[in-house]
């Protein structure tokens, strides 16, 4: 009999996403099994056949609340100590659990693993694009050797220059977490405000340095969207402004912005 391992899979499904199944194909082939379930608020009778179909359970959540409100109720339905909050139109590679499980196992007070990723446009995949050169860069800087950081002082510059963390390639451990809470204060920014709130917590966060997960970039995806609105523009200056004084923080914004050329 297959061995279950201490972790899910929340996937968090908006409408009915042509990805979907995909994603699912992703998680069930995995090397070890975790269990996997959906989280939604907007049930349809496709998302409830493609549930059958990969005889996983489906959460309903109630509607209307905002991202940071589903995000909640999906790692809220986690019956394990790990979780990672699944995008519907993301695709893991078959090792990213193992990896991942691996690495955060060697640390009693990791926060968060995350992993490195590519992005995945039109069926092909890419991993050099400017953004993701300044996350290589952050990553490299303050991380150099040792993939894991527990100062909560190391932990904030860590975020000062951008969010360096993949939302979707992360594994929470909800052992060392247990009041934390997405804010609705953002709908583009949850997870880099997440970070912050985290790096003032005691713990680490922990790096896997290997491409385990595919970031689906497309015209509906939350990335384009969040540019096209100027929503992410706004979000960023927020949270530059909360490691930096405002005149620095207007600078460094607008350096970062240069780095989303690519994704409209």
């Amino acid at each position: 009999m297959e061995t279950i391992i201490n972790h899910s899979f929340g996937v968090l499904v908006y409408k009915d996403s042509p990805y979907l199944t995909a994603c699912l194909d992703s998680l069930t082939t995995q090397t070890v099994k975790s269990n996997i379930f959906i989280s939604t608020s907007t049930p349809s009778e496709y998302i409830e056949m493609t549930a059958k179909k990969y005889n996983i359970p489906v959460f309903i959540n109630e509607e209307g609340k905002g991202i940071a409100h589903d995000w909640n109720f999906c790692m809220q339905k986690s019956e394990t100590q790990y979780i990672t909050l699944a995008h519907q139109d993301d695709i893991y590679l078959p090792s990213y659990t193992a990896n991942s499980i691996a690495k955060a196992e060697k640390y009693e007070d990791m926060l968060i693993c995350f992993t490195d990723y590519s992005e995945l446009v039109n069926e092909k995949e890419r991993s050099k694009t400017k953004l993701l050169f300044i996350k290589k860069l952050i990553l490299f800087f303050f991380m150099p050797i040792n993939k894991h950081i527990k100062s909560r002082f190391i932990k904030k510059r860590f975020l000062s220059f951008g969010s360096p963390i993949a939302a979707p390639s992360v594994l929470y451990n909800l052992k060392k977490i247990k009041d934390f809470s997405f804010s609705n204060e953002f709908t583009v920014n949850m997870d880099w405000d997440a970070w912050y709130k985290m790096s003032l917590m005691q713990g680490r966060f922990v790096y896997v340095n290997k491409i385990l997960m595919q970031h689906r970039i497309h015209e509906d995806s939350a990335t384009t969207k969040g540019i096209e609105n100027e929503s992410r523009k706004k979000e960023d200056l927020m949270m530059f402004k909360r490691f930096w004084n405002e005149s620095f923080a207007l600078f460094i914004s607008k350096k970062y912005m240069r780095s989303y050329e690519g994704y409209q």
